[in-house]
């Protein structure tokens, strides 16, 4: 199984339920009351929410962004503590219990979609994989909603009136989302960047170019090459030498404690 989106551009009214509904499954809080609390800007923090794409003739038109679960992730490379991991199915999450709070990841998304809040507000997390304060945040494909091997629906995609959203499975010919992208009608965005997204959009009529979906912000700084290559030749073998240096000394305390009690 290989779970994707689609968002049809021509279905999509831009009705905002989508973000909506994806900020009281993940992103909102519950009070005492069962009331839903949220942040400052709840739509900054929403795990699908509006930017723009221009047409060949220039003018913008709204569209709606998220994670794309790259099968060549570049935050998952770029993690230096393994953090950002791939789910057996191929969906990109964050183990927030191994985050050391460092924003690599977020430098490294070429297509900006992960997101951090930082200030505290009220109320109870919902789920595992809701926002966390001071955690990268992105789309999970609403995840805690998987039970058991079967398939699962997405927030957002539940809650779309007009049939803008599908979601399926990549490896089931039988799938509509399996014939539809195999018929090339839905794309990817910026598939020259070689992450392998699973996210895919069907363009409106008229053909607005994908290709300028919203990428990576100019003051990032920082690629996820060099992350990655960092990680490889510095983090992994300091990780190593300090587990090695562990155990030496462990051993070494060892020792001497047995030394005193065959003193005594």
């Amino acid at each position: 199984m290989k779970p994707a989106m689609i968002i049809d551009l021509d279905k999509c009214v831009g009705c905002y339920a989508c973000v909506v509904e994806c900020m009281v499954e993940n992103i909102g809080r519950r009070l005492e009351d069962g009331t839903l609390s949220l942040p400052e800007r709840p739509t900054d923090y929403s795990r699908t929410r509006p930017a723009t794409v221009t047409s060949y003739a220039g003018d913008e038109k709204r569209v709606f962004i998220q994670c794309l679960h790259c099968d060549n992730p570049p935050c998952v490379y770029a993690c230096p503590t393994g953090a950002s991991y791939v789910s057996p199915e191929g969906v990109v999450l964050l183990d927030s219990s191994k985050c050391i709070r460092c924003g690599l990841c977020i430098d490294a998304c070429p297509y900006s979609v992960r997101t951090r809040l930082m200030e505290e507000f009220a109320g109870t997390i919902q789920h595992e994989h809701a926002l966390k304060i001071g955690i990268p945040d992105k789309c999970t494909f609403c995840y805690h909603r998987k039970n058991g091997e079967g398939l699962w629906t997405p927030a957002c995609v539940e809650v779309c009136s007009f049939d803008a959203r599908l979601f399926g499975d990549l490896e089931d010919p039988k799938d509509e989302v399996h014939r539809i992208v195999m018929s090339g009608l839905a794309v990817p965005p910026r598939d020259d960047f070689g992450t392998k997204p699973k996210l895919f959009y069907i363009p409106r009529k008229g053909g607005y170019e994908l290709v300028r979906y919203p990428v990576r912000r100019e003051n990032q700084g920082i690629t996820f090459t060099l992350w990655s290559n960092l990680k490889e030749m510095v983090v992994k073998p300091l990780t190593v030498m300090a587990m090695l240096g562990a155990v030496v000394l462990g051993t070494i305390h060892i020792i001497r404690e047995r030394g005193k009690v065959k003193k005594e």
